[in-house]
């Protein structure tokens, strides 16, 4: 038996979640929750729709929620992957500003906004790079 307290040991090998990562987690789950129920609209549509796009928006829905969990656990990979999801989304709501109806204006902005929060939330507080090892 090592002279060693139990409560030392454990919190040696624990890290504490930041705040920002939590929310950038939750970014994933509003966003996965989301696309998830616009998956299943366009499934039960399906037949009334001219281009089906249900599937690749349950797709999407399972890709944000296994990269929010995964990134609540610490996993560099599902940063990436948030990152990535975000630089896409945020990319696409920018070109849908100008190719868009004048009505998408708007939401293409907020959209794109959250976008960079996202990146911001995942690279830029100090608390995030420190919990990543970045």
């Amino acid at each position: 038996m090592s002279d060693v307290p139990e409560e030392a040991t454990v919190e040696g090998a624990r890290r504490d979640l930041p705040f920002t990562v939590l929310v950038a987690s939750f970014f994933g789950f509003a966003k996965a929750l989301f696309l998830g129920f616009m998956g299943l609209v366009g499934l039960l549509s399906w037949e009334d729709v001219t281009e089906p796009w249900g599937i690749g928006a349950i797709i999407l829905a399972a890709l944000f929620a296994i990269a929010s969990w995964a990134l609540l656990r610490g996993s560099k990979l599902a940063r990436t992957v948030l990152a990535a999801l975000a630089v896409a989304g945020g990319g696409i709501a920018l070109v849908y500003v100008f190719v868009g109806p004048t009505s998408a204006i708007g939401p293409s902005l907020v959209t794109a906004a959250l976008a960079a929060v996202l990146l911001w939330l995942l690279y830029g507080p100090r608390g995030s790079k420190e919990y990543f090892g970045s």
